[in-house]
């Protein structure tokens, strides 16, 4: 039984002043009609919020003398970019003008292909799909610096546990508008998150620390701890997540991620929003329903910015 589900039968139990064996079947289903599943993920709202709050990692930050580059959100990013569509082999058109995209106009875009001669052709795309045409682009460097530490915001997904039975996954995604790592492998935009596993009870089970296309589980004891948050330390420059200071190796052979003390240290319990199912999204986050790239699109796939959380595999997995 889920927790808040388990939490409103007592109430009414004791409410009811009458064993709980006789009245069961009621009382379930009275509590069943007052939980809250906005994003129809068949967990409660409450419940998701409770262990969003509990679990929000504490991501410390290289020092500003190592990495240059820091967290943002959404609209702070949305209101410093344009919205283009990729053409191979033709010049890409603008689909929304700078400043303009929003939360609300991002995936109910369309635009058609080209074909001979670079003319539009009949075939049209739109940017609530896995389309990597769309792309967002800044006008100039100085946004990917990030915004000030009093913008930065992480984004929580929950769903239930393939690993724990009855447990939950709560996700936390980190937005960064540019991923400054090894030698000239850089792209604009960078999401990347951790996922802390709970019991059925809502216990800490063990986090998943993301790192490039992989990552590692790590236990309550191989992790260091403030109060109920895990601590992240987020790599210089590729901001992949890992559990202290020190040298990683990566999947690139001579190049590793480094992480520090000493820099900004982002408490993010202080600002963090759930963002609900891209079919049905909460507090206002649609722009998990758009499926282009965030940044500009380089020579290879590990050069162009990548989609947002929810067209990425770890979405439903880790």
């Amino acid at each position: 039984m889920r927790i808040g589900r388990m939490l409103l039968l007592s109430t009414l139990t004791l409410a009811s002043c009458g064993p709980l064996h006789e009245e069961e079947a009621a009382l379930a289903e009275r509590a069943d009609a007052l939980l809250v599943d906005a994003d129809a993920d068949g967990i409660d709202d409450g419940l998701e919020d409770q262990l969003a709050a509990k679990f929000a990692p504490e991501v410390r930050l290289a020092p500003l003398s190592i990495d240059w580059t820091r967290p943002a959100n959404v609209d702070w990013y949305l209101a410093r970019v344009h919205m283009r569509f990729d053409h191979s082999g033709c010049p890409d058109c603008q689909v929304l003008a700078l400043a303009t995209p929003t939360q609300s106009n991002l995936s109910t875009q369309s635009h058609a292909t080209k074909g001979t001669f670079c003319g539009h052709t009949s075939t049209v795309y739109y940017s609530n799909a896995s389309r990597k045409e769309f792309f967002l682009q800044p006008p100039d460097d100085a946004v990917h610096n990030g915004a000030p530490s009093t913008e930065w915001k992480v984004y929580v997904h929950s769903k239930k546990s393939a690993l724990v039975a009855g447990g939950y996954d709560i996700q936390y995604w980190f937005f960064y508008p540019y991923n400054d790592s090894y030698a000239s492998v850089n792209h604009e935009s960078d999401w990347e998150h951790i996922t802390v596993t709970t019991d059925s009870a809502g216990n800490f089970y063990s986090a998943w620390y993301a790192a490039h296309s992989g990552g590692a589980r790590y236990s309550a004891s191989q992790l260091r701890w403030n109060g109920t948050h895990p601590i992240v330390y987020s790599a210089d420059g590729s901001h992949a997540s890992y559990p202290t200071v020190g040298t990683y190796p990566t999947s690139v052979p001579g190049f590793s991620d480094h992480t520090y003390d000493g820099g900004p240290v982002w408490q993010t319990w202080n600002n963090w929003v759930n963002v609900g199912e891209r079919g049905a999204p909460r507090n206002g986050q649609n722009f998990i329903k758009y499926g282009g790239r965030w940044g500009e699109i380089g020579e290879t796939d590990a050069t162009s910015g990548v989609q947002g959380p929810s067209f990425q595999g770890s979405w439903n997995t880790y």
